[in-house]
């Protein structure tokens, strides 16, 4: 009788386990957008791209002085522009004087019912500034996200969003 108990016990507990880590709640979502953050702030592109969904799509419009930019695109291209992006932020930084910023603020969570994928609105702003001069460049952004939820890991599928992009011959 004590193995049976002990058995339905370890059971239970497995599969208390199991959901927990196959499932999304508001903690690790917001958990999700910190590790982001500090892979951003950190220049940390392979470990942003490992943040990705395999079928992952982002989709918007940039609007810049020079008009509106519509963009697509999927997993490779992303991950490749966070390459390029660390790369030029590093090699500025090696010349000297330039500092980021960048912040994201989770506006809204929607956790579907299986728990398996979430919607969450987003916003978030990105700026360089070089010495003396001060801001470069600024992004703001807003975007509609979808995570989900993957043998144990969270990831992003999809983006939708729209942002504005100032540089310095532009009013800030």
């Amino acid at each position: 009788m004590r193995v049976i108990i002990l058995l339905l016990v370890a059971v239970g507990i497995g599969t208390w386990y199991w959901n927990r880590q196959n499932s999304i709640d508001e903690e690790s979502v917001t958990r999700f957008y910190d590790t982001a953050t500090e892979h951003v702030l950190n220049g940390r592109g392979k470990e942003l791209c490992a943040m990705l969904s395999k079928d992952f799509t982002r989709t918007g419009i940039n609007s810049t002085s020079q008009g509106r930019i519509q963009e697509n695109a999927g997993k490779e291209e992303t991950c490749d522009r966070y390459n390029k992006m660390f790369e030029a932020l590093a090699q500025a930084g090696r010349q000297g004087g330039v500092s980021t910023n960048y912040q994201v603020n989770v506006e809204h969570i929607e956790i579907s019912k299986d728990r398996k994928s979430a919607e969450v609105k987003v916003s978030s702003s990105v700026s360089m500034a070089l010495g003396p001069i001060g801001r470069i460049a600024e992004t703001r952004d807003k975007s509609s996200e979808t995570l989900v939820i993957r043998n144990g890991k969270l990831l992003l599928q999809k983006s939708e969003g729209t942002a504005i992009t100032r540089t310095i011959g532009d009013r800030f």
